[in-house]
């Protein structure tokens, strides 16, 4: 059985989304880490291969949606919500971004233009 999220908890002062997995592990993304790397086709184009750090992206949550019983789709400030994170998803940014780009550690600091992955 694979692992979800039992709760999610948005502090909007910290910009920051607070997940807990039914595991029992928590996870801190900071909003600009989870709007940067948004998997949606028009963030990241069709077929690509790679993704794409979106920096100018609005990074205040409005909501979080469910999707199904497999992902969330969160909606931004500036209206964006095609990006449906998987929970797989999620949990691959928790070990860092997908391609080339900023960790969360980084968006965390406010350090976001200049920080390649770790990969």
């Amino acid at each position: 059985m694979s692992i979800f999220p039992v709760e999610f908890k948005l502090l909007a002062a910290e910009q920051v989304l607070d997940l807990t997995w039914s595991d029992g592990h928590t996870y801190r993304y900071a909003l600009r880490y989870l709007r940067g790397w948004c998997p949606c086709a028009g963030c990241q184009g069709h077929f690509t291969g790679y993704k794409t750090f979106i920096t100018q992206a609005s990074a205040v949550l409005e909501n979080v949606e469910p999707v199904g019983s497999y992902a969330i789709r969160p909606v931004w400030g500036d209206g964006h919500q095609s990006g449906i994170f998987s929970y797989a998803y999620l949990l691959e940014l928790e070990t860092g971004p997908p391609d080339v780009g900023p960790t969360n550690e980084d968006c965390l600091r406010g350090d976001i233009l200049h920080s390649p992955s770790r990969h």
